[in-house]
């Protein structure tokens, strides 16, 4: 049998109890450093693991938060997980991801089996085909963030980005540079952000006079493939726009293939300005300017709302909305009309 906390206290020449709080890390400690030094040296010396089955047991905690994201490859998906495995961590959390793949189903089966498995609360970005299953968690009032993607109709806490704004910015700064015609390239048009970067999309239009057509929209899976085969079918319309605004990391690898294939030139024959949190951006063949996001404060915050609501499931719900960065690396031009 494994060494117990009693064994360290024994060894350390301290009481259970002091053990135990520095094993919690307990704010404000009035123990001094050479108690501490003796005591994790009896740890060390003894092999103790703390036994976190009986932790769970005593305290109603199972110490573990469930994050629930589309996809596990995506730059901006992974970032916002690293930043909340450390907040986790410093609060003695383990992180258990589940990537749904953009299917409803899988998410639905994930929310299900991770609350069946006793998790302390739920960070979730929607695939947004449904919501039942986040109505049955605002009635069960269980402890859960959305992130990226929000339902309007629900009031609950939220991690979210000024993606109207951003979008908007992101046009007028080409609408500035002489651009009438421009592309739109999405994701499923039902998601929230797509929805939000679409209407900025359509203000700023309508606040320049210029005709919103519906011809130069393409929304689809976030595929590459998809990407690809919408950037070819607007750079061969009659008229083909002369700026895109993309709004996806695996979208704009599409988007850059098909220029590569006509043999476009960035900015020179075509403007594009892309929502990507990928690193790569800056080291495309033609650098591309990008809307990103402050994936490490999205996590830092999502934490931080639920582990007060952890804590006690009367809070009122919070909304944070987070902006962008918008970051110039010349891919945009002026109209080459």
């Amino acid at each position: 049998m494994g060494a117990t906390l009693k064994d360290v206290a024994a060894l350390a020449n301290v009481h259970p109890s002091t053990v135990s709080r520095v094993l919690r890390n307990v704010e404000n400690l009035k123990i001094s450093e050479d108690t501490k030094e003796r005591i994790f040296k009896a740890i060390k010396e003894l092999n103790y693991q703390p036994d976190q089955t009986a932790r769970s047991l005593r305290l109603k905690k199972s110490f573990t938060i469930g994050l629930i994201i589309p996809n596990v490859a995506s730059p901006y998906f992974i970032g916002i997980a690293r930043s909340l495995d450390a907040e986790c961590t410093k609060e003695g959390y383990t992180l258990i991801i589940s990537d749904t793949n953009e299917n409803q189903e899988k998410e639905i089966k994930a929310v299900y089996d991770l609350y069946s498995r006793g998790v302390d609360g739920l960070v979730i970005a929607p695939v947004q085909d449904s919501d039942d299953h986040i109505k049955d968690l605002i009635d069960k009032k269980f402890p859960f963030v959305l992130i990226d993607r929000y339902f309007e109709k629900y009031e609950t806490n939220a991690v979210i980005c000024n993606d109207k704004e951003s979008a908007y910015n992101a046009v007028k700064h080409l609408i500035e540079l002489g651009h009438k015609r421009i592309g739109f390239i999405s994701g499923r048009p039902n998601l929230y952000p797509v929805v939000e970067r679409l209407e900025g999309y359509k203000n700023v239009l309508e606040e320049n006079n210029l005709e919103f057509n519906q011809d130069l929209i393409f929304s689809s899976s976030p595929t590459l493939d998809d990407a690809y085969e919408a950037s070819i079918k607007l750079m061969e319309l009659p008229v083909p726009p002369t700026a895109i605004l993309i709004t996806g990391t695996i979208i704009t690898f599409g988007v850059l293939k098909a220029i590569i294939e006509k043999k476009k030139t960035v900015p020179k024959d075509l403007s594009i300005i892309a929502f990507t949190d990928t690193i790569l951006a800056a080291y495309f063949m033609s650098p591309v300017s990008t809307v990103s996001h402050k994936v490490g404060e999205i996590g830092v915050k999502a934490f931080e709302i639920l582990f007060e609501h952890m804590k006690s499931n009367d809070l009122p719900y919070s909304k944070v909305v987070i902006n962008t960065n918008f970051v110039d690396r010349n891919s945009t031009a002026k109209a080459n009309i």
